[in-house]
């Protein structure tokens, strides 16, 4: 399998490796490993002076398809060094859910999972709700759970241009899609502009490329809206947010689709409480100010 992305990336069997192992190579050169027990289990090791590089994450990226739909194997866990952060995210932004540790190892499963697009989603009676892009998703989802007032929040993708986007795809940054919030709340217990006063405690306005250091068009800023008053409630919060920086890059445009994530992305600090957050304690202790 090959993806070609300024550089030949791919996998085959590793001829010098034993059987089940396969070489993920750059432009010919081994840089990383993937063996298969006979448990059908997978152990996914880069090379440490090369952990730095993206490629092993579009190999991985083109293994599991190759698994599920020709294999047909509906269920690939995987095993990783705790060491090996580079392989970590590489499995975690490519659809492995993490499901129990030992000393030495993380152990991990990838399935094939549905999206599903919200357009018939509607605030229960008296709420509103508002769709918020501010890096990644795992962390604005755990910092609005902090405000009163907000009675659900549920993680997906916002304005891309392809159908039934899976977290792999929008990691690719071929999608449009941004990893985005829906959050719906009682405006008389939090009104929207303690919303995005909540927002701009956790975004960085003048980082045009992403957030902190995920990079990419997923983690780009974005405030999107379906109906008209908040609309003109974003509108004029922003203009005057605007005055605060030189640089200002978030987009305020009405709501084209949301797609809601995968289960296991929902909630994801609750049930992972180590696993990466960009926001820090510091935001997170503003926003519970502002209750």
């Amino acid at each position: 399998m090959t993806i070609l992305q300024n550089e030949i990336i791919e996998i085959g069997l590793d001829e010098n490796s034993p059987k089940n192992t396969f070489a993920i190579t750059k432009n010919s050169q081994t840089v990383g490993l993937v063996k298969f027990n006979e448990k059908s289990e997978i152990y996914f090791e880069i090379e440490e002076d090369k952990r730095g590089n993206h490629y092993a994450s579009n190999a991985l990226f083109l293994l599991m398809p190759h698994i599920h739909e020709v294999l047909h194997e509906p269920i690939v866990h995987a095993i990783v060094a705790k060491s090996n952060e580079m392989a970590i995210h590489c499995l975690e932004h490519n659809g492995f859910e993490p499901i129990s540790k030992d000393e030495d190892n993380l152990y991990y499963e990838h399935r094939i999972y549905e999206t599903r697009l919200d357009d018939n989603y509607k605030a229960p009676e008296g709420q509103k709700v508002i769709y918020l892009a501010g890096g990644c998703f795992w962390g604005m989802e755990r910092a609005f759970k902090e405000l009163k007032g907000v009675t659900e929040t549920k993680v997906g993708y916002a304005n891309g241009h392809i159908k039934n986007p899976s977290y792999e795809e929008v990691c690719r940054h071929e999608t449009g899609f941004r990893e985005c919030i829906r959050v719906t709340y009682k405006p008389e217990l939090t009104n929207t502009e303690t919303i995005l006063k909540a927002y701009f405690i956790c975004v960085d306005p003048t980082q045009s490329d992403g957030q902190g250091g995920d990079i990419g068009e997923q983690y780009l800023l974005g405030i999107y809206y379906k109906d008209e008053a908040i609309k003109m409630a974003v509108s004029s919060y922003i203009k005057e947010e605007e005055k605060k920086y030189s640089e200002f890059h978030v987009e305020t445009k009405p709501l084209d689709c949301f797609y809601e994530a995968e289960e296991y992305h929902q909630d994801y600090l609750l049930k992972n409480p180590n696993g990466y957050c960009h926001i820090t304690r510091v935001e997170i202790d503003k926003i519970k100010a502002l209750n």
